[in-house]
């Protein structure tokens, strides 16, 4: 069976495979080359913050948005910020569709894509595509924030906070989630099974809409991953990873900056946060936009 044919057929039987199965798996897969990869822009001109953001393929409006917002390549306090959107196989494959998608990693060359079918499903190898890239192509960079294609990120105060804290290793920080158990509710989204985790609460984890950690945790995540089962929770997976290594939670501040819901906008409340879920594309560019202007507005 030729390579990718094994990739994707991996997809189905893998909630049955043994652990041993499993590593060899997530080996292949992990070892599987990109289709797109831009790792000269961290060679050249090695950034102090990379922003990786999960999208899918019917998602490029909501990519302009941020591109043209606080997605932009931009120096923020003298630290430059760039961003990379993560995509896998589209799973309803179309001529017309692949063709402007080819175009626009042309055009923007800031999307890093692989071979695996890009559902909710496998959002988790989805981030650990983000760490792969970060831990192959860019390992000179400070700090990495994964994130959603639905938030609003302040990166001009996620910078100055990151400055602030002056912890260039062992640091993983977003909305704490120290305390959260399985849903083992069947109609729910969030649905997990005892087959797939057993225990009555999970490690501590950060809600996948975004959390930031220093570039030496995100290359330790993508290594320890290997002998990590797989569990389809990105976020909670990613909490599995960190308990193997021993990594705690951190707050960035001593208030609240990491909402994953939204909280109604004012000039003040989006200056002193970071993440604000469940913006829309409009929302994006009437949020940026009324932010810029007001910079020398008090709060």
């Amino acid at each position: 069976m030729a390579p990718k044919k094994m990739i994707i057929a991996a997809f189905v039987i893998l909630p049955c495979l043994s652990m041993l199965s499993y590593i060899i798996y997530i080996d292949t897969f992990k070892r599987n080359p990109s289709i797109k990869l831009h790792g000269d822009t961290c060679k050249q001109n090695p950034p102090f913050l990379v922003l990786l953001v999960t999208t899918t393929h019917d998602q490029k409006t909501v990519r302009m948005a941020i591109r043209k917002t606080w997605g932009q390549e931009q120096l923020i306090l003298g630290k430059r910020v760039v961003t990379f959107f993560l995509l896998g196989t589209n799973p309803t494959p179309s001529t017309e569709k692949d063709a402007f998608l080819s175009e626009e990693i042309d055009t923007y060359k800031d999307i890093i894509q692989k071979d695996f079918m890009d559902t909710y499903d496998n959002l988790t190898y989805k981030t650990l595509m983000g760490m792969e890239w970060i831990t192959n192509h860019c390992p000179q960079t400070h700090y990495v924030m994964k994130t959603d294609v639905d938030m609003f990120i302040n990166t001009f105060y996620l910078v100055q906070l990151l400055m602030r804290k002056k912890q260039t290793s062992n640091l993983f920080t977003g909305f704490l989630k120290p305390t959260d158990a399985p849903i083992r509710d069947k109609n729910s989204k969030w649905y997990v099974s005892e087959s797939e985790f057993s225990g009555d609460k999970y490690p501590p984890f950060c809600s996948g809409t975004g959390y930031v950690l220093s570039v030496d945790v995100a290359q330790r995540i993508y290594n320890i991953s290997f002998s990590v089962p797989f569990l389809k929770l990105e976020d909670v997976y990613i909490g599995m990873c960190l308990e193997k290594l021993n990594i705690g939670l951190q707050e960035l501040h001593d208030k609240p900056v990491f909402f994953p819901s939204k909280p109604p906008f004012s000039v003040c409340t989006y200056r002193n946060l970071v993440t604000s879920h469940r913006v829309e594309p409009h929302e994006m560019i009437l949020y940026w936009d009324t932010l810029e202007k007001a910079q020398d507005e008090k709060c």
